[in-house]
């Protein structure tokens, strides 16, 4: 171990040199012999240091008026440092059950650790309680935590010590903490990795005296070989039928289908119903989609690509993106359906074909096998795209239909981001095909108004409060429906006029065709 000098004052005015691990510098101090012992005993005393258990002392001193439960420098400086501490005050023990398994701390504060003869009790210390359970010195697989005389429990020990029952149910996972984690095992990892932990837990069980049946039932069951009834977490239950799902996108999809069952939304009936009307409307659905996304046309140049076939020679991707988009909502299979929730992923994947199939770099139709990213969020696991979306869509049928059930589709193809390429408009057209199946308003995002959409994405994405969206689209939905699409020139003209075109919405404001402030 190598040492550093720490000068501590004395009530003689002495200095005090001290033992202590480099990386921490000077916050513990552990004496290394008597005399030591009682320098840093009469510099706790003049409250100069505190002393935190037997023979450790801590750089830090708490202030006066410290609130009850409030974690003080004592506690923290503690918790920065709990390896060098613990592996002195417990040499040769195992971070065990729980704490491995949640990577520490407990939520009751508690750090769990095994150890073959000490056991059974508490060492209670600022900021930490150290709960030593009976079981085996470090066994192969454990892995040392740097020079502290601590380990950490390899994956199978740390699993099957969850399965022990304990006192309270606090201090392991139990059954479905250890099927939790086979889940997420199978889904980064795949069958083999999963089988070889079954493996090395077969040949661990009998040093840490665990029921192996428990184990090996639960990762038979994740394989498809299981007798019914074995699994008890939905994940679980999900991935042995083929169909793993994001779990924490699921809590956040229940959190806006119980906003959209609760908040009334407006309808707006659709008023492009003549042929031209909805072809011009349907054109600038299409631009705006794609110009957000960046494909920047011009409105004239778009027109020209979509109205009158006037491919762009230097951009014929571009053009063909924009011109995808605007058949699919002119298509009567596209623009008024749902794919049922049984053939959802296939309906997906076919409106992505059709919509980027002049893009094969884009795998048109293709579910990606990648993860994708926007800014900070990550976006669902390809292993998770199809049980999500499948999940996703029941809900969806638990929404009102309009509306409120079109947000809801618009999040959900965005927040899994199932393809490479093309989800943001993808998103639009299944949230404006939900309007059209009932008869109401699509709804058309003007670009001044899209960072205040993208900013409702990711209050929902990024702090799971789904007002922000539902107010936003609720908003405007009601915009498009004041516009007369039968005349494209002025519609155009009226939209310019309306600010709808411009980027940054610091500078301008959203106005009706009349002029008035858009509210």
């Amino acid at each position: 171990m190598s040492t550093n000098t720490t000068f501590v004052g004395s009530a003689m005015g002495k200095q005090v040199k001290t033992r202590q691990q480099a990386t921490s510098q000077t916050e513990v101090l552990i004496p290394r012999d008597s005399a030591e012992e009682r320098r840093l005993q009469r510099a706790a005393k003049s409250h100069q240091i505190t002393r935190v258990a037997k023979g450790v002392y801590v750089n830090a001193r708490d202030p006066e008026g410290l609130a009850l439960g409030e974690l003080g420098p004592v506690a923290n400086t503690v918790r920065r440092n709990w390896q060098q501490i613990v592996g002195h005050l417990v040499p040769l023990a195992v971070v065990s059950h729980r704490s491995a398994l949640i990577g520490g701390f407990t939520p009751e504060g508690e750090l769990i650790l095994s150890h073959p003869t000490r056991f059974n009790r508490k060492l209670t210390l600022p900021g930490l309680v150290i709960v030593l359970i009976k079981g085996p010195a470090p066994l192969p697989g454990d892995m040392p935590l740097g020079e502290s005389g601590l380990h950490w429990a390899s994956r199978p020990r740390m699993l099957l010590e969850n399965l022990n029952k304990s006192r309270g149910g606090k201090r392991t996972a139990g059954k479905a903490g250890v099927e939790t984690m086979l889940v997420n095992v199978l889904n980064a990892s795949g069958e083999t990795v999963l089988n070889q932990l079954r493996d090395d837990a077969r040949h661990l069980a009998p040093l840490l005296g665990a029921d192996f049946s428990i184990f090996n039932s639960l990762v038979s069951a994740l394989l498809g070989t299981y007798a019914k009834g074995v699994l008890t977490t939905q994940a679980g239950a999900l991935v042995a039928r083929g169909t793993p799902v994001d779990a924490e996108r699921l809590r956040r999809f229940g959190l806006l289908a119980d906003a959209l069952r609760t908040i009334p939304v407006a309808n707006c009936p659709d008023r492009a119903l003549l042929p031209m009307a909805r072809t011009h409307a349907a054109f600038l659905e299409s631009y705006f989609s794609n110009y957000v996304e960046g494909t920047r046309f011009s409105i004239e140049e778009a027109e020209g690509i979509v109205l009158h076939n006037q491919i762009v020679a230097a951009r014929p991707k571009d053009s063909h993106d924009v011109l995808g988009v605007f058949k699919l909502i002119m298509d009567p299979h596209v623009r008024s359906s749902i794919p049922a929730p049984i053939d959802i992923l296939d309906g997906l994947r076919e409106r992505h074909r059709l919509m980027l199939g002049r893009r094969p770099e884009a795998n048109p139709g293709v579910f990606k096998e990648a993860v994708n990213y926007a800014g900070q969020t990550r976006f669902v696991e390809p292993a998770f795209v199809r049980g999500t979306l499948l999940e996703g869509v029941k809900l969806a049928m638990s929404i009102p239909e309009g509306l409120a059930r079109a947000i809801f589709y618009a999040f959900l193809v965005s927040e899994v981001h199932p393809f490479s390429d093309g989800n943001g408009r993808l998103s639009r057209l299944m949230m404006n095909a939900e309007l059209s199946r009932v008869g109401q308003a699509r709804i058309i995002i003007p670009t001044l108004f899209h960072e205040q959409y993208v900013d409702a994405q990711r209050a929902l994405s990024r702090n799971n409060d789904p007002q922000p969206l539902i107010r936003a689209l609720s908003r405007i939905a009601q915009w498009a429906p004041l516009f007369d699409f039968n005349d494209l020139e002025r519609v155009v003209a009226d939209m310019k006029k309306s600010n709808a075109f411009a980027e940054n919405p610091r500078d301008y404001r959203l106005l009706k065709p009349d002029g008035q402030v858009f509210a």
